[in-house]
């Protein structure tokens, strides 16, 4: 508990990795009502954002992405903006009733009445659901409730980056726990590889000894054998190599940069290529061992590298 805490201290002074998967809810008050604005997002490979706003207000669409594309870089992400309305509240909906065509509808009901000898009333009911008589349009306020749109649209920002900073630190966790476990693997795999070499030299001693028992032992066939399987399996350059990606990832995690879960996903493809040429090139079960779970590491954080925005 202490140590957790006290990596999340540490890393509260850097600009650490975040999630592209959250969700926040922001409300305002408004003389129309209360707004509600939603905002989720999903992994993406870029920046797409998609918006439903009440009533038509398209026109709202392109200020609503331009304060999001301010603080999100990457992922799929949806907008919904929501009015709810209540008792004593602003009507959006603007009602007009021509009296002039409802005039001129009853002036030629009561023409056709006297020609055809039909009596009866006209009701107002009826003549108000005549086309044209009645109608019914939402005004164009946007920029009179833009205003409140936007403040509840920035409180469901704050929140959206709370929870995809949390759900980075958890990935961050993660991939430092994996890293430190690669780490102590590499340094196997070091060992191994040494004792390997020398390993073969033995068997080798042993064995050119016992097809010339007494005969002389010839030393330059024997350091030219040892040699040649030396370098046939060294594999001290791409352990090299490998231990560079692990400094390069934890320096990409602390300090993020645009494009930081591409550039991670890129260094974690590298290490994948070194831990298969290791692999190839050793016959040694210990080492094959340790590069089964060094690559096991490598999948887990390509999987997980995915949602790193």
């Amino acid at each position: 508990m202490i140590a957790a805490a006290g990596r999340r201290k540490r890393a509260s002074g850097k600009k650490m990795i975040r999630s592209m998967t959250g969700f926040g809810k922001g409300t305002e008050k408004c003389p129309y009502g209360r707004i509600i604005a939603e905002i989720k997002t999903l992994n993406h490979k870029s920046l797409s954002v998609v918006c439903n706003p009440f009533n038509g207000f398209f026109l709202l669409d392109e200020k609503i992405k331009r304060i999001l594309e301010k603080k999100i870089f990457r992922g799929k992400v949806f907008v919904r903006i929501a009015r709810e309305g209540g008792d004593g509240q602003k009507s959006l909906h603007k009602i007009e009733i021509s009296a002039n065509v409802a005039r001129e509808y009853l002036r030629k009901i009561k023409k056709v009445q006297k020609s055809l000898g039909v009596k009866g009333e006209i009701q107002i009911q009826a003549l108000i659901g005549f086309p044209g008589v009645m109608e019914s349009s939402v005004e164009r306020k946007e920029e009179k409730i833009w205003p409140y749109i936007r403040r509840a649209l920035e409180k469901a920002l704050e929140k959206l980056l709370e929870y995809r900073k949390s759900e980075g630190l958890r990935l961050a966790e993660d991939f430092n726990t994996r890293l430190r476990r690669m780490e102590k693997n590499i340094q196997k795999i070091r060992k191994y590889g040494k004792q390997s070499v020398a390993g073969y030299r033995k068997k080798l001693v042993q064995s050119i000894r016992d097809i010339a028992k007494n005969a002389e032992m010839e030393k330059g066939r024997l350091e030219t054998e040892v040699a040649l399987f030396a370098k046939n399996c060294d594999i001290a350059e791409e352990i090299t190599r490998l231990k560079g990606h692990l400094v390069v990832y934890k320096d990409v995690m602390c300090n993020v940069k645009a494009d930081a879960g591409k550039k991670l996903d890129f260094i974690a493809q590298e290490m994948q290529r070194e831990a298969n040429t290791i692999g190839a090139k050793s016959s040694d079960f210990r080492i094959s061992q340790t590069v089964i779970e060094l690559k096991s590491d490598i999948e887990k954080i390509r999987e997980q590298v995915k949602n790193v925005e």
